[in-house]
């Protein structure tokens, strides 16, 4: 019989309607009582109950410690995860367990386990249903009668079921009656699996605002990743706070604002003035949520401006 390793983490899906306000609490027996016609052996580990915004990078490393240390043991991982935050878990779960042929599938839920209407017991089944299909494989994320890519998937609405989306690519498979489809041929991985063990925190973000100066960086900031306008526009009142950056050894990645399409920077005659002048990074197509954590996992693992950037394009 199958072995699922169930991780609870908190959340919405961890949560009671009891309280004034919610919040989450201990839940495996509820969950694993839910699971009760599904063909495996679950066992439950609890490494903390919290509300997904009070996650840090130092919870995603110990997740992906739990799944290390059990990966010879198990068929596959579900871990349930507040929605607030789920985007980035699965981010940086998917750059530090790599090509992983177990499925690591995050889910959670719009509204508590026991409310009327609960998205929570749908999401949870459907989670192990996913895990539990041969094709299954790396780090997932299934809501809402979708499963996604870890790396590609943001959250888009605050309280509709349907909360999550794929960027630049389809969702992974589709859910209808307590089924499974996959959009697409599944191309099983090859090669070990390989687990990252560092995520390295000294990164900022800057979310650029028409008229509004450029912020202070902290002197021990190693990179920082530039939200953009359109395809990766930047306004020239900036460039001398981009050379101060570079003088000072800060690598520098340009993403955009924008949901879709990614960055262009040779487009417009402003993108085409930084790329001359500085080491910039194009941040491509990858999502906020990915791109900021696939840059901690290269800033751990990199000694120069030459090396991070290859370990961060490189698609694993």
């Amino acid at each position: 019989m199958p072995k699922i390793l169930l991780i609870t983490t908190g959340g919405t899906i961890a949560c009671s309607d009891k309280n004034e306000a919610r919040r989450p609490e201990s839940s495996a027996d509820v969950f694993v009582e839910a699971l009760s016609g599904i063909d495996c052996e679950i066992t439950v580990v609890e490494p903390f109950c919290l509300d997904s915004t009070d996650m840090t990078p130092r919870n995603y490393l110990e997740l992906s410690r739990i799944i290390r240390g059990n990966y010879d043991n198990f068929d596959g991982f579900v871990i349930t995860h507040g929605t607030d935050t789920m985007a980035y878990a699965a981010a940086a779960l998917s750059c530090l367990v790599v090509n992983s042929e177990k499925p690591v599938v995050l889910t959670g839920s719009m509204k508590p386990f026991s409310s009327e209407n609960s998205d929570a017991p749908e999401n949870l089944r459907n989670a192990f249903i996913f895990a539990l299909d041969p094709s299954a494989q790396g780090v997932t994320v299934v809501f809402g009668k979708f499963a996604f890519d870890g790396r590609r998937i943001t959250k888009i609405h605050t309280t509709a079921k349907n909360a999550f989306e794929s960027v630049g690519a389809p969702p992974v498979a589709a859910f209808e009656n307590g089924k499974v489809t996959f959009t697409e041929p599944v191309i099983k991985h090859s090669g070990e699996v390989c687990f990252h063990e560092e995520l390295d925190e000294r990164i900022e973000v800057i979310y650029l605002v028409p008229g509004v100066s450029p912020p202070i960086v902290r002197k021990d900031t190693r990179a920082v990743v530039i939200l953009g306008f359109g395809t990766g526009g930047f306004p020239a009142a900036f460039e001398e706070f981009l050379k101060q950056l570079v003088d000072r050894g800060v690598y520098i990645i340009m993403s955009t604002q924008v949901l879709r399409g990614g960055t262009n920077l040779s487009l417009y005659e402003t993108g085409c003035g930084i790329t001359r002048k500085y080491p910039v990074i194009e941040a491509g197509k990858m999502n906020t949520e990915y791109l900021t954590m696939k840059a901690m996992v290269s800033l751990s693992l990199s000694d120069n401006f030459e090396e991070f950037g290859k370990i961060f394009l490189n698609n694993n």
